[in-house]
């Protein structure tokens, strides 16, 4: 006889009856009415301690939904998110952890958050990425140049990014004029006086970042600090993952809602963004700590001029003429723009030449019997990444080259 929805208390009754009338085991009495034991003793005490009013259906609903202590929890989740619009419930908890209140479980805080119309919706991956990080600060810092901001000033602003692979510090956070070669070096420059060298570079393949036929002006320097340039896959943007999550955190966190009136006021919410990105916002990569606990500058100190690129006695040399080519044997070898007026090393191989500038092999040339030539540039792509540096470099003194 199990309850149904119909005349549930007049069924409790009679069970009740039953039970008082003393004539039926207990047990027996559940199983004819079809319910647990449990239920049974349930029943039984609320009918002693509260009459018929106890044998009715009582809500669901907790007793306390919210008291003092709670809802003053519900008001700090809620502040510590409108001033960090697109957090998740992990980080939130996080950062009120550091200032010291003790949080909600991560599902309340997702409560919380959905009841007062805060939760923001996520697009999901299209395919499963391919993941890396470096074991050291400084072992790779990747760069990119984010796209213009077209503000009611009078000129563009370009946001020129430099991030740590390992430790996820944002290292250089500048609103460029454009995408040069004077401004981009001249903000890495200084990024590089106050941090110090890295041994390797990760870029995209922007004309900038590298050489057509040969490295660009920005690579040659680079490698005159000893410091080995890497380059994404072609219409591959996730090798550059770190850096790209971060323009997208810079979008949603400041760019989306932000208005700025010039380019001076775009680089002091860059500042303030960067401040919070590297001491306050938790990352989950980092097991929700901040980048600024991780890194610490390289031992390797910045140069005050960049330094002229040495070679050792007895090799042969060939310099690069304006149009990016060197004379070898009755031969026109192009070694690329970005080396002119530099000496680079020429090397034999068996039935071709290798091209140096210092420790970088740079160009590989095969001749073949009927005078042909076959080039093969050597670029460094996404499988170097697991890679280790350049060997330094012997340098002297030079004014050439100066920084911007």
């Amino acid at each position: 006889m199990p309850w149904k929805e119909v005349g549930k208390v007049e069924r409790r009754l009679m069970f009740i009856a039953a039970v008082e009338s003393g004539g039926q085991d207990f047990k027996a009495l559940c199983e004819e009415f079809g319910i647990s034991r449990t239920c049974g003793y349930k029943w039984l005490g609320r009918y002693r301690k509260e009459g018929l009013s106890g044998l009715k259906d009582r809500s669901r609903r907790p007793l306390r939904v919210v008291n003092g202590t709670e809802a003053s929890l519900v008001s700090e989740v809620v502040s510590e998110r409108r001033r960090h619009p697109v957090w998740g419930a992990r980080k939130l908890r996080k950062c009120l952890e550091r200032r010291g209140v003790s949080p909600p479980s991560e599902r309340t805080v997702n409560r919380i958050l959905k009841r007062e119309g805060l939760v923001v919706a996520r697009e999901s991956c299209a395919e499963p990425l391919q993941r890396f990080e470096r074991p050291r600060p400084n072992d790779l810092w990747q760069l990119d140049h984010k796209r213009a901001i077209h503000g009611s000033w009078s000129r563009r602003s370009v946001p020129f990014v430099v991030v740590d692979d390992h430790s996820r510090y944002l290292l250089c956070l500048r609103s460029l004029p454009d995408k040069g070669l004077v401004s981009t070096w001249s903000a890495l420059w200084d990024t590089l006086g106050d941090f110090g060298l890295p041994r390797q570079i990760l870029s995209d393949n922007d004309a900038i970042f590298h050489g057509r036929n040969g490295p660009s002006q920005f690579e040659v320097r680079l490698m005159r600090l000893g410091i080995k340039v890497l380059h994404g896959r072609t219409y591959h943007p996730q090798t550059q993952g770190k850096v790209e999550r971060l323009n997208g955190t810079l979008e949603l966190e400041l760019l989306r809602d932000g208005s700025f009136r010039s380019a001076d006021d775009l680089q002091s919410g860059f500042e303030r963004f960067r401040r919070d990105y590297n001491f306050v916002r938790p990352h989950e990569s980092l097991a929700y700590e901040v980048p600024g606990s991780l890194y610490r500058p390289s031992p390797r100190p910045r140069p005050s001029e960049l330094p002229l690129m040495d070679y050792a006695s007895g090799v042969v040399l060939r310099k690069v003429q304006k149009d990016g080519w060197i004379s070898w044997k009755g031969y026109r070898v192009s070694v690329g723009q970005g080396l002119h007026g530099e000496r680079v090393e020429v090397r034999e191989t068996d039935g071709g030449v290798d091209i140096y500038y210092g420790p970088f092999r740079i160009l590989g040339e095969d001749f073949d019997k009927m005078g042909r030539r076959r080039v093969s540039k050597v670029s460094v792509v996404v499988s170097d990444l697991g890679g280790q540096g350049g060997t330094p470099l012997r340098a002297t003194p030079s004014a050439e080259f100066p920084p911007a």
